[in-house]
């Protein structure tokens, strides 16, 4: 094996890092106090480690509070690192790595090694080598098993996430994939609350449960970590063997090729439905908002998130209204969701316009229109497709509402809608503006949103779920049907809000347009 070479290339990759921070504008001091960040909650994190050991010892529960805390952080790092993209992505493709003197496989060890190490890994293993130490300090462990439990535990969880990855974007590639995907990831959701139901109704199903989970790398490394005799090396060869068996499935995947949804044809269709819907907004504006819905249409995110939307609010929705000791708790709980049903599907895109267009963004400046007017097509093809999402969503509510029909109601979820759909796709406008991102537009799934957009997305569902609950406890009058006059202003609010936006940031648009471009192009 080449390490000196393997070795230059991550280093590399570090310095790859730090120039595509220090890029974006104001960036240096965010990348610096990010990180400043990240070893005072490791600091924390892994004092809690301590913390958490000492009550294991104390209570003589060391090996249950280790299982369970190894195990939630196992697939804590598996879902975050796949729902954030952090340290999942090839940093070096091996086309760009066959120009060095590397073997396949050095060519497969480089790949993995630059994404293992990227410092959101390093979070992770704080915190299980802080429990690991936490529990030899009190007497209740072995330092060496503990630290060999948990390098080899890094590892697998690392080759289970990126297995994990892998799986969902061959599988998105496929036909049907994406409704597929839906019913995983409904399922997983749904999942826990009803385990949970059925082991409060009988506990002897602990017992069962945690039987069948001795065999996982979580509760291999605890064995590890406490028995250092040979029921700790039998804990390690559990964990060793989930890594060969892995890193196999990684490797066959790696190798297998994803199968095309469609064949591609270079017929050219101009009476598609695309071009139908933008023929609604004039003859000027048409095509490009054709262009645009296409662009939305054919990207498998997009039809992703839209699928998972509906149901996915639907749930959280159910468990808002559960939670609230409000009498109409779940209409509430729809009041926070319903902005986001118009939002969720296109908020990868309609945050980050221009981001997945790559060299094609100066040909928006050629056509025989003012620049401007790519940038409304594309908030309007945004703006009709969550709009689109509407009509579904009340139609649901009207079908499995458990209240009394009252006209009322539904009124208020349309203005609550309408209103989330005009606010956040304008503010997506000007995030697209002053804070756009290079994307990678075949990617399937991560989180390759820039800072403005993650707040936009975050931060608009967080405050749409949780606002009306925060209302009914300080005005409960403002949030019951009674109240419904009140809610009339706020879509007309937010319609001159998203038009305001349209006319004032045209110009910003076409300013900004060299700053937009070398972005774009991944120059700057």
């Amino acid at each position: 094996m080449n390490t000196t070479l393997i070795g230059q290339l991550v280093g590399l990759r570090y310095k790859l890092l730090w120039a595509k921070t220090r890029s974006r504008n104001g960036r240096i001091a965010l990348f610096l106090a990010g990180y400043l960040l990240l070893v005072l909650v490791i600091g924390l994190l892994t004092t809690g480690g301590f913390a958490a050991a000492m009550l294991a010892v104390r209570t003589g529960k060391a090996e249950p509070v280790a299982q369970g805390a190894l195990t939630a952080l196992f697939l804590e790092a598996v879902l975050a690192a796949n729902i954030l993209g952090f340290g999942m992505g090839a940093v070096f493709a091996d086309t760009e790595l066959r120009r060095y003197p590397l073997t396949a496989a050095d060519r497969r060890i480089a790949r993995h090694l630059t994404g293992i190490l990227d410092p959101f890994w390093f979070l992770f293993f704080a915190l299980e080598l802080g429990l690991a130490v936490g529990l030899y300090v009190m007497g209740a462990g072995s330092f060496w098993f503990g630290l060999a439990a948990v390098l080899l535990l890094f590892a697998a969880n690392y080759l289970l996430a990126r297995v994990v990855g892998l799986f969902i974007d061959q599988l998105i590639e496929r036909k049907g994939g994406a409704p597929i995907l839906m019913g995983l990831i409904m399922t997983l959701a749904i999942l826990p609350s009803v385990v949970a139901s059925q082991l409060r109704k009988d506990p002897a199903m602990v017992a069962a449960v945690v039987q069948r989970l001795q065999y996982t790398p979580p509760f291999g490394a605890a064995a590890a970590m406490i028995h250092p005799g040979l029921p700790g090396v039998h804990g390690l060869a559990i964990v060793i063997t989930w890594i060969l068996g892995l890193a196999a499935l990684l490797v066959w995947l790696e190798k297998r090729p994803p199968l095309r949804q469609v064949a591609e044809s270079v017929k050219i269709d101009w009476d598609s439905p695309f071009d139908r819907v933008g023929a609604l907004f004039g003859p000027r504006m048409g095509p490009l908002v054709g262009h645009w819905l296409r662009f939305y249409g054919r990207n498998s995110r997009t039809r992703t998130l839209s699928l998972i939307s509906l149901p996915l609010l639907a749930f959280l929705t159910f468990q808002l209204g559960r939670q609230s000791k409000a009498p109409h708790g779940l209409f509430i709980a729809a009041l926070g969701t319903f902005p986001m049903v118009t939002f969720l599907g296109t908020s990868r895109i309609s945050v980050n316009q221009f981001g997945y267009v790559g060299g094609a963004f100066r040909r928006y400046f050629l056509l025989p229109i003012h620049p401007s007017a790519t940038l409304r097509a594309a908030s309007y093809a945004a703006v009709t497709i969550g709009a689109s999402m509407l009509p579904v969503a009340l139609l649901a509510w009207l079908l499995f509402s458990p209240y009394p029909f009252d006209a009322r109601m539904p009124l208020m979820l349309l203005c609550a809608g309408f209103t989330g759909l005009f606010v956040l796709h304008g503010l997506g406008i000007w995030v697209t503006l002053f804070n756009p991102r290079k994307g990678n537009y075949n990617s399937h799934f991560g989180n390759d949103l820039s800072l403005g957009g993650n707040i936009v997305l975050i931060g608009g569902m967080l405050l749409s779920m949780f606002v009306p609950q925060w209302l009914y406890r300080a005005r409960p009058a403002l949030v019951s049907p009674e109240s419904w006059w009140m809610f009339l202003p706020l879509p007309v609010l937010a319609l001159a809000f998203y038009l305001a936006t349209l006319q004032f940031a045209g110009p910003v648009f076409v300013t900004r347009r060299e700053k937009l471009l070398a972005i774009v192009e991944g120059r700057n």
